[in-house]
């Protein structure tokens, strides 16, 4: 018997020969499995032909009409606070809601007539009943010529006794470019997931 005819015979080579046999198998099981799950949509991920990728227009800091940067809730305008006091005060508060249309931007009060928005009863603003309006915390978060974002905490009046809780208030400009308010488009409360303490 030949070296060759030995080699071939032998346990080990038999060995190496079941496990190639199992790596084939395996590559063509999973080639199989991808083309028949791969999915059906051929939409190509190219873009159009004549597409220019665009970044957002580049937003700079708000300043005030000293051209002092805005850093500080204190900061921004009488006109734009009042706009946030008259927004807690009436949609977030559920009184007077109808108070609130001036100063909630059109993206915010989509699909709602100012009689159905007066009506409160599915309005997109998460209410705080009970508010103490007199004790609202504000804190700047950012202020740019798009957009303002401020943080609001919120408690209940004396008595009342829903905890606190701290929102993110956005507000947009809505006018034409020479003549803008600042108006309420974003109200979500801000939940940070508590930190576990000695395990």
């Amino acid at each position: 018997m030949s070296s060759v005819q030995t080699a071939i015979n032998s346990p080990r080579f038999h060995r190496y020969l079941l496990w190639a046999g199992v790596v084939v198998l395996a590559a063509g099981a999973l080639a199989l499995t991808v083309k028949l799950v791969g999915g059906s949509d051929k939409t190509s991920a190219k873009p159009d032909k004549g597409f220019h990728p665009t970044l957002p227009a580049k937003s700079t800091p708000l300043k005030n009409s000293e051209g002092i940067t805005i850093k500080t809730y204190s900061q921004l305008d009488p006109e734009t606070r009042k706009a946030v006091s008259t927004f807690i005060g009436t949609a977030v508060a559920r009184k007077h809601v109808e108070a609130s249309w001036p100063v909630v931007a059109p993206e915010l009060r989509a699909g709602y007539s100012l009689a159905r928005w007066k009506a409160a009863k599915d309005l997109p603003v998460i209410p705080y009943p009970g508010v103490d309006t007199k004790h609202v915390q504000y804190y700047l978060d950012y202020a740019t010529t798009k957009e303002i974002l401020v943080e609001v905490g919120l408690a209940g009046k004396p008595g009342i006794s829903t905890r606190p809780v701290t929102f993110q208030l956005g507000l947009i400009p809505v006018g034409s470019r020479t003549n803008y308010h600042w108006r309420v488009n974003y109200w979500m409360p801000r939940w940070t997931p508590p930190v576990p303490t000695g395990q």
